[in-house]
């Protein structure tokens, strides 16, 4: 776990106000931890787990805002890891799996409801989330006749791009790891 001083950020994301201006106190102080989950395989292709992650918390004493910083793979509102959603839409559009064999995969949780047990709308909301820029917004804009497997393969094929080589890897594991450096 990184000390306090070591992630506090440089400026509240809220106010835009310095933590440490020259001259004066602190002005994002250390405010605790928090525990999120993060779900998804830890490695390419590996099996899916949740794990629990300690997070540090600010407090801005300037706009009263609480700052959480979390590690690089971790996205905000997001249950998954950036790596896991870049493996899913890997293979959803470049390996056509379906969404249930893509749950199976990505998801730790085995037993499903009925909805669920032959798809998974998660990936569907990715995708949509993709195009509208709310998640991986480095993925150029996708025009508006492609489907969800095209959105899924334009995202996947970009964050897999940012993913140092061995260039011989599968585009899907490529996904998984430039995830890691694209969130």
């Amino acid at each position: 776990m990184p000390s306090v001083d070591e992630v506090r950020p440089a400026r509240c994301p809220c106010c835009g106000s310095a933590s440490r201006p020259s001259g004066q106190g602190l002005r994002l102080h250390g405010h605790g931890l928090r525990v999120r989950q993060m779900l998804g395989p830890q490695e390419a292709l590996g099996k899916a787990v949740a794990v629990e992650v300690s997070c540090r918390r600010y407090l801005c004493l300037i706009c009263d805002a609480v700052v959480l910083v979390v590690p690089g793979a971790m996205l905000p509102r997001r249950w998954y890891s950036a790596s896991a959603i870049a493996q899913a839409l890997a293979l959803f559009g470049l390996g056509q799996k379906s969404p249930a064999e893509i749950r199976r995969q990505t998801s730790p949780f085995k037993v499903v409801g009925a909805t669920a047990a032959d798809g998974w709308g998660t990936v569907c909301r990715w995708c949509d989330a993709v195009r509208d820029g709310r998640l991986f917004p480095d993925v150029r804009r996708c025009p508006d006749e492609f489907t969800r497997r095209q959105v899924a393969e334009r995202a996947a094929t970009t964050v897999g791009s940012r993913a140092p080589p061995p260039v011989d890897a599968s585009l899907t594991v490529r996904a998984f790891v430039g995830a890691a450096r694209a969130a």
